[in-house]
């Protein structure tokens, strides 16, 4: 989205949407929606996002409607986003997807490792255990770094032994602490509350 020429950005935003009317239904995904949609005023970029926001606005608020077309996007940093954008009509469901308690860690080391060759000693459910705070891409991290590491050792086809495993998580940190957790939950706490307020003072379309 994002271009060096003036007026790209916006055009390419605009493009996007056009699509999104021409093939619907369908569903346009902005992922990490906050390099493009930062809180207006808050970049000196010459204006380039605060236009890329204008233009989101506009095409959500729908001067063309969207039928058929569903807008997500998806960011880890919610307290930049520029407000408007959570306002009713808009990014109006906000769902907050926690990082993978024990159970999702341990269903995600079990896709993770469905294709590895794993010995008899490789316990999932300790691995699972001990990576708390780590997410899903962190846990196939601390997968493929297991298998580099019994691959470095000796060169040849055999199971991965536990062993590697927990050499692999003294390389593969976790992404979260706990300090950030408890942020993000906040955060989500402040901007579903803010939404829900947003949502009852607009007003109703049936006067």
């Amino acid at each position: 989205v994002l271009s060096k020429w003036v007026g790209e950005s916006e055009k390419a935003i605009r493009e996007v949407f056009r699509r999104a009317r021409q093939v619907a239904p369908c569903v346009v995904f902005f992922d990490e929606i906050d390099s493009i949609a930062p809180a207006r005023g808050a970049r000196y970029d010459s204006g380039v996002t605060d236009r890329i926001v204008n233009q989101l606005l506009t095409e959500l608020d729908g001067i063309q409607p969207l039928r058929k077309v569903v807008v997500i996007a998806a960011t880890n940093r919610p307290d930049i986003l520029d407000p408007a954008l959570l306002r009713p009509g808009r990014f109006d469901r906000l769902v907050y997807v926690p990082p993978p308690d024990y159970k999702a860690r341990l269903e995600i080391f079990k896709v993770h490792t469905r294709r590895v060759p794993l010995a008899s000693d490789v316990n999932l459910e300790e691995l699972a255990r001990l990576t708390e705070g780590y997410t899903g891409a962190d846990i196939a991290a601390v997968v493929r770094e297991a298998v580099m590491l019994a691959l470095r050792e000796r060169l040849e086809a055999r199971p991965v032994e536990m062993k590697y495993f927990l050499k692999a998580l003294e390389v593969v940190k976790p992404s979260l602490t706990k300090d950030q957790v408890e942020e993000y939950e906040r955060l989500a706490s402040e901007i579903k509350r803010m939404s829900s307020v947003a949502r009852r003072a607009a007003p109703s379309p049936y006067g």
